[in-house]
């Protein structure tokens, strides 16, 4: 999703969304690397909530770097969809109260509904399926982790409009078949190239089409993203 330089032969997804898009602008505050945990703690949701305003809408898609033991990992949430919490004590000192996935992501809801922004819950694109799903195999599987029913799970909880991001790449991927997939990955089984971009942004509108995302940003679909068919089931 987030911006990468030219020269890393990779780019985020959320750098072709723009182009079949119409009369609104698009502004990419994802960073590389974060976890719900980390880019809350590090104040970057903070800052996107500063931004909001009524009429704006706002995209949350977190979970590819999530997992983990949050003992051991600075990224990593506390397992479940209830409110238990750990507290931790980082490298640098500094001690941290740990929360849930779902717990983070519902008060980033919480604070853009606030502001009289519209959330957008979706589903995390990558890890392990639909990475390049046809790693070292040429049938792929769908195996959703467990971010993708925890995102629809608080999306539901919340009434706001959740995109299944992740059932949407694995159709699409599965449709372009190995060869056009593992094409679209040049240096690992994560990270996509421009035109992979291009395919996991072509998916997002896909999924805007199913009924859970209650025809959230149906309006500003231009023609051409109009082309993308819905993709919501496996």
């Amino acid at each position: 999703m987030a911006l990468q330089s030219a020269s890393s032969g990779i780019q985020g997804w959320g750098e072709k969304i723009g182009q079949y898009l119409t009369g609104i602008t698009i502004v990419n505050k994802a960073v590389s690397g974060r976890s719900a945990r980390s880019y809350t703690r590090e104040g970057k949701w903070a800052a996107v909530a500063a931004l909001l305003k009524a009429g704006d809408y706002v995209v949350i898609e977190f979970g590819h770097n999530d997992g983990g033991d949050p003992s051991t990992s600075d990224r990593a949430s506390v397992y479940g969809e209830g409110t238990d919490t750990v507290t931790v004590t980082l490298s640098d000192g500094t001690v941290e109260t740990v929360y849930t996935w779902p717990t983070y992501i519902g008060k980033m809801i919480d604070s853009a509904i606030a502001k009289g922004a519209t959330p957008i819950i979706s589903s995390q694109p990558k890890k392990k399926a639909p990475n390049n799903i046809f790693e070292n195999v040429t049938t792929p599987t769908y195996a959703p982790v467990r971010f993708v029913p925890y995102a629809s799970n608080i999306a539901t909880k919340k009434g706001v409009p959740f995109v299944d991001h992740y059932l949407a790449t694995y159709s699409l991927y599965v449709k372009l078949g190995k060869t056009t997939t593992e094409g679209y990955f040049p240096n690992d089984h994560t990270h996509t190239n421009d035109a992979g971009a291009n395919q996991v942004a072509w998916a997002f509108l896909s999924g805007l089409k199913c009924t859970w995302a209650k025809g959230v940003l149906a309006s500003y679909v231009n023609s051409v993203g109009q082309g993308a068919g819905a993709r919501c089931s496996v």
